[in-house]
This record gives structure tokens, C-alpha cells and sequence, in this order.
């Protein structure tokens, strides 16, 4: 029973899980309280680990996720995990690779180094910073696993977005909602800082799963069987020579507009619903600097990859400009209400399947 899609993506308005409230109450009081100095805030609690094994195993370990809320109030997935044995809230995320937390919250100030100064832009306009380095992850009770990830210090705003959510050096995903983000995807040329945690985990447990991104019942599963995958439609990812596994190839139909094909990637940490990057302005939109925002707007879309395909009506769609070679297409979590993603690296495959051919969403 849990591995069936559930309802539209509207049923994002539901409320959110009991842990929203308290959280807002407290960020409203500190800012209230402290006006123009540094807000500080309790680190965000997470709920006790759950996760069982499906037919006894056979068909793959279930863990549950949870909803909660992010900056503008928008749902997010969250995941407790554990850090060198200490208990950690993080967004997951299936569109980055490798596990960013705040350096504060860990237990511990002397790990290995394992990597120089990095940052990851977000695309809520907010980035992250900060180095590399190696410490024990465990997930639902598997044994640790040596991981590199970044210990992050800084969160600010990229200079295209000097007002951004991150202007007061938090975010909800690494500050008062989550303390970071836990990006299970596929790689991405411009992303190498980081382990990609699910497949350094022991026995190969995390080397094919499945996300189940909808508000109703979202979960992930780690090994499921060929039983329960048996309906995904199955896309080659493109794998680069050294074995590296990136996001495949896909395009997007905007009504009559335009169609425009680039690395397709789900990711349920973006703030968008269809995100499309292009490093050309479409002669429909005119141009901008690189970050900049060329349109947004409600459109019919279609997505698709392969054989696979999905369409929406009325889908926001964002386009922006990025620099030579960036191009990509986002699906954000909004758009992955209705999408099943299997990650499948030792096939170097994404399977994907939707509960319905086309949505159409109510605004």
C-alpha cells in the first residue's frame, strides 16, 4: 500500500507537521527580540528515526519522510539522519550530491579535512560555503559509513540575489527548519564536493532506490525489488567514462512557445516547480544577466525523456539565464507531486513513473 501515488499537488495546503508553528513562533519572537543583531535560534529537533523492511525485506527497506515547512512557507521533506552518532535534520534533496550541514551542529570540531572551500549556489538565490570534511553517517540504523561532507560556516546570497532568503545568514534548510540538506542525485559537472551518501552506505544497500516525493505519504526506499519497479520507465543516465553516473538527457515543451532539451534533473529542494536554465535568452522572453530571471509565468508543459514523458496544465514555469554550458531542467518538488523517481546507478538508469499521463493544477 505504500507504493502507489497519491492525489494532486495541491494538496500541499494541507498543514504542515506540529513542528512548523513552534519553529515560526520561535524565529518571529528572535527577530522581534534582537532587531538588528544576529538572530540565533534552537537547532531544529528531529523526529525519532522510522523505517521497516518490506515483505520481510524481500522488496526493499521503507523509510519515511516527513513534511515540513521552509522559507515562504513552502513544504519541504525532511529526513533525521545521524552524524558521528549525533541526531541531524536535513532537507532531503534529490538534486545535489553529498551531505551539507552547518558546522556548528556537529559534535565535533577536529574531523579530517577533506577538501578546500567550496560553494554551492541554491535556487532560492541563496549559496552555502564552506570545506570538506570526512565523519561517520548512519541512516535509519545502518552501520556508519566514513562520508565526505561539507561542514557548512557561511550562508549568504549570490551577487545576482543581494536580497535573497540567505541575507541574513540563514536559510530554513540550514538553519531554523533543517540543518542542512541531503542530496541523494545524480552527479552534476560543476558539483564535486561531497560523498553521495545513500551509495556509500554498507552492503551496497543505497546503490538503487526510489523517492516518493507526494505530501500525503512521501517516503524513500532503499533496494527495492524489481517487483516493485516493474512500471517505471526506464531513461539512460549519461555516464561519463571514469563510471561517473549524471542526470540524463531530457526536454521541455512550453505551450507554443518553445521546446528545449538539456540534463533533466528532479529536485526536491528547489523552490520551483519547472525550472528551466539556459545560458541563451529564448528570442520570447528577451535577455539579462547571467541569475537573472527571463520570465515566469503559468503555462502547459510537457517533460520527457526517452520513451517517458509527463504533461501539466497550467505548470509555473521559471526560465533564467545561466552561464555557457549550465543549461539544465529542473523539476522541482512541486512538480514531483505526481512523479515516482527510481535511482538505479548499477544500471546507470533513472526510472521514472507518474500516477497520471497529464496533471492539471488548480490555482
Amino acid at each position: 500500500m505504500f507504493l502507489s501515488s497519491h492525489g494532486a499537488a495541491r494538496r500541499h495546503l494541507r498543514p504542515s507537521r506540529r513542528r512548523f508553528g513552534a519553529a515560526a513562533l520561535v524565529v518571529t519572537l528572535a527577530l522581534v527580540a534582537l532587531g538588528g543583531c544576529a538572530v540565533t535560534f534552537p537547532t531544529p529537533t528531529p523526529p525519532a528515526p522510522a523505517a521497516s523492511l518490506i515483505n520481510g525485506g524481500n522488496d526493499g527497506l521503507l523509510i519515511p519522510l516527513q513534511v515540513d515547512r521552509g522559507d515562504k512557507d513552502q513544504a519541504r521533506l525532511g529526513l533525521p539522519i545521524q552524524l558521528d552518532g549525533k541526531p541531524v535534520y536535513v532537507a532531503l534533496d534529490t538534486g545535489t550530491q553529498g551531505v551539507r550541514v552547518l558546522k556548528s551542529v556537529l559534535p565535533n570540531t577536529n574531523y579530517p579535512n577533506a577538501g578546500p572551500v567550496s560553494s554551492l549556489p541554491l535556487t532560492n538565490g541563496a549559496q552555502v560555503s564552506g570545506a570538506t570534511v570526512k565523519l561517520p553517517l548512519s541512516i535509519a540504523g545502518t552501520k556508519p559509513a566514513q562520508i565526505d561532507a561539507q561542514a557548512v560556516d557561511v550562508v549568504n546570497c549570490q551577487s545576482t540575489s543581494r536580497r535573497c532568503v540567505g541575507m541574513d545568514g540563514y536559510t530554513a534548510e540550514f538553519g531554523w527548519a533543517f540543518s542542512g540538506l541531503f542530496g541523494i542525485g545524480a552527479a552534476q559537472p560543476d558539483d564535486t564536493c561531497c560523498t553521495q551518501p545513500l551509495r556509500a552506505l554498507p552492503g551496497n544497500v543505497g546503490q538503487r532506490y526510489l523517492v516518493h516525493a507526494n505530501f500525503a505519504k512521501p517516503y524513500l526506499v532503499l533496494s527495492p525489488s524489481k517487483a516493485i519497479t516493474k512500471d517505471y520507465t526506464m531513461v539512460p543516465m549519461t555516464v561519463l567514462q571514469d563510471g561517473t553516473a549524471q542526470w540524463p538527457r531530457g526536454c521541455v515543451n512550453v505551450a507554443d512557445k518553445m521546446t528545449f532539451c538539456a540534463p533533466l534533473v528532479f529536485a526536491t529542494a528547489s523552490t520551483d516547480m519547472i525550472r528551466i536554465e539556459m545560458d541563451k535568452a529564448p528570442n520570447w522572453t528577451g535577455d539579462d544577466d547571467v541569475g537573472k530571471v527571463l520570465n515566469q509565468g503559468n503555462y502547459n508543459a510537457a517533460i520527457g525523456s526517452g520513451k517517458w514523458m509527463h504533461r501539466y496544465e497550467g505548470a509555473q514555469v521559471t526560465i533564467v539565464k545561466v552561464k555557457p554550458g549550465a543549461n539544465r531542467i529542473v523539476i522541482g518538488l512541486m512538480g514531483m507531486q505526481n512523479i515516482d523517481v527510481l535511482f538505479d546507478f548499477p544500471q546507470g538508469q533513472l526510472g521514472l513513473r507518474a500516477a497520471l499521463e497529464a496533471e492539471k493544477l488548480v490555482q
